[in-house]
């Protein structure tokens, strides 16, 4: 036996005994463990008939039949690499759940009634978040739950400040953005009497008056069950920055890209959703990209929806908090795993 061949059996052994601990304990499905176990098969095959590579040597037309060795190597461990990094969203998908349960079991649990709630996620927003929550009820509105996702300032003592006046909960650890907002969700699927959901910045970019544009067209079109913010589907006064325009500009094609809805505005926070929506929608990405994954529930679901004009103003503190051009290729790139590879 050649010490190739010997290598060989060594890896399908260990394959081998990978691929059934695994599949034991249930962490990956049966396509994965047949990949694993085919991988395997070769590698013993290749042990014991080595002269199977001379013949693929020939089939696939390389200069040495360890070449073949080396492409299927290759493809295996990007397999490999997916299949690693799938366990990886799944587990800290897993930590946002838990983490959601242990926020919602410590929060109030009041129920919330009227006609609308103002859902704001808020990240070390101190200096500017009082501002926000006193416009909301200076406008006759009701009901805001704030989801505090673990600021290190001051945000949780200033709008604990509040608490007869609003719902907090608090998360233990920083889950970001759209994992805030669908713990906010769910506290609202379980102690919700509402029709509407306002999802609010905690960073004064949005103007409280265009709430009501929403809630007047929920009530004009009673089969209509998301409506999203633009900045672009009339001029409006905010005040975009270029990069800014290009970037969303690029967004607006990928979304389309992905799920076939054109939308002016693809990423505007600011939105309003019925709770029929909320009920029914199914999102698991924690950042920024979940507003792609959004549209994509409603193009899934068939979801009836429409674009209103919203100001957006841009100052000083926002910009500052401005999320930069990486992370929205870390957006793209998201969004192409969510939707290719799991």
């Amino acid at each position: 036996m050649t010490l190739l061949e010997f290598f060989f059996i060594i890896s399908w052994v260990i394959i081998l005994i990978i691929a059934l601990d695994i599949s034991r304990r249930q962490k990956f499905n049966a396509l994965h463990f047949l990949v694993f176990i085919w991988v395997g098969s070769w590698l013993l095959v290749f042990a014991f008939f080595p002269n199977i590579l001379n013949i693929l040597w020939n089939i696939f037309w390389v200069a040495r039949w360890a070449d073949v060795l080396v492409y299927w190597a290759i493809i295996f461990l990007l397999y490999f690499v997916l299949l690693l990094l799938t366990k990886h969203v799944e587990n800290k998908e897993s930590i946002t759940k838990l983490i959601r349960e242990i926020a919602l079991d410590n929060s109030s649990k009041n129920n919330i009634t009227w006609n609308e709630v103002f859902l704001i996620r808020a990240y070390n927003e101190g200096t500017i978040i009082s501002s926000v929550i006193n416009k909301i009820f200076a406008a006759w509105y009701k009901n805001i739950l704030v989801v505090n996702d673990w600021s290190n300032d001051n945000t949780k003592e200033i709008v604990s400040s509040f608490w007869d006046k609003l719902i907090l909960i608090n998360h233990s650890v920083n889950r970001w953005a759209w994992a805030a907002l669908e713990t906010g969700f769910e506290y609202i699927r379980r102690y919700g009497d509402i029709k509407y959901i306002i999802t609010f910045d905690a960073d004064d970019q949005h103007d409280i008056k265009d709430a009501k544009k929403f809630l007047d067209l929920f009530e004009n079109e009673n089969d209509l069950w998301i409506i999203f913010g633009s900045r672009f589907i009339e001029k409006t006064s905010s005040n975009v920055p270029l990069i800014r325009k290009i970037t969303l500009f690029l967004g607006k094609v990928f979304t389309y890209f992905v799920s076939g809805i054109n939308l002016t505005d693809a990423h505007n926070w600011f939105r309003a959703l019925t709770l029929d929506t909320v009920k029914k929608i199914n999102l698991n990405i924690d950042t920024m990209a979940y507003a792609s994954e959004l549209i994509e529930e409603v193009k899934n679901h068939k979801i009836k929806f429409r674009e209103v004009p919203v100001n957006i103003t841009y100052t000083p503190y926002s910009l500052a908090k401005w999320q930069s051009s990486t992370n929205a290729i870390n957006i793209v790139l998201r969004i192409l795993w969510s939707k290719f590879f799991r």
